[in-house]
């Protein structure tokens, strides 16, 4: 899905994409080619949710 807005990692305004793992939206270099934004590709956000 895509909308405009500010990326909810690092703050960039423009097109925005909602990451499949976590729901955040966030901007074109913070999402990866699999649809999950750079937090969860690191198990960052992922594991957060989970504890």
């Amino acid at each position: 899905m895509e909308s405009m807005g500010v990326c909810s990692i690092c703050g960039r305004a423009g097109k925005l994409y909602t990451c499949m793992l976590c729901g955040r939206t966030v901007c074109s270099r913070c999402i990866t080619r699999e649809g999950v934004c750079t937090s969860c590709s690191h198990g960052r956000a992922y594991s957060a949710s989970r504890t």
